[in-house]
């Protein structure tokens, strides 16, 4: 059984995105050693369960129709920063910053993956964005984080 839980957000990362609103990690431990933080980001965002993309793909389209950045639902974030265990994502627009930390952390057995979002918002459009995608962010980010490690053959 693939067990998903919540984490610490890393306090740097969460430093490293000024004025910070939100925050929020999830983390699963699997018995791989061989991975790679940029392989594993590209492929948790660019494979989304099918509910995720059609609920992605509705937030896009009423986002860019009030003017605002969407990312490819296939393609993810863009990429800031990267090493062999860390990659950071992210998306700055007028009413929200939003990043992305996926981390890998090896202990016995295998290894943990971390997920760590944070959320900085610009006004009060971005507050009540982050108001309403809230309870799903969790349900997505759980699943997605599951959906990897399955992936991965942690079940």
């Amino acid at each position: 059984m693939i067990l998903v839980t919540p984490a610490l957000p890393d306090p740097a990362f969460l430093a490293s995105l000024p004025g910070c609103d939100f925050a929020d990690a999830f983390s699963v431990a699997v018995a791989r050693r061989d991975l790679d933080a940029r392989e594993l980001s590209a492929a948790f965002f660019s494979t989304p369960p099918a509910w995720v993309a059609t609920l992605l793909a509705t937030r896009n389209a009423i986002m860019r129709r009030l003017g605002y950045k969407a990312p490819k639902i296939h393609t993810g974030f863009p990429v800031l920063r990267e090493s062999q265990t860390e990659v950071v994502s992210g998306l700055d627009d007028g009413h929200l910053d939003f990043r992305a930390l996926m981390r890998i952390d090896a202990e016995a057995g295998g290894s943990r993956i971390t997920l760590t979002t944070a959320v900085a918002t610009h006004n009060w459009i971005g507050r009540v964005y982050l108001t309403l995608i809230m309870p799903f962010h969790k349900l997505i980010v759980r699943s997605m984080v599951r959906q990897m490690a399955v992936r991965l053959g942690a079940e």
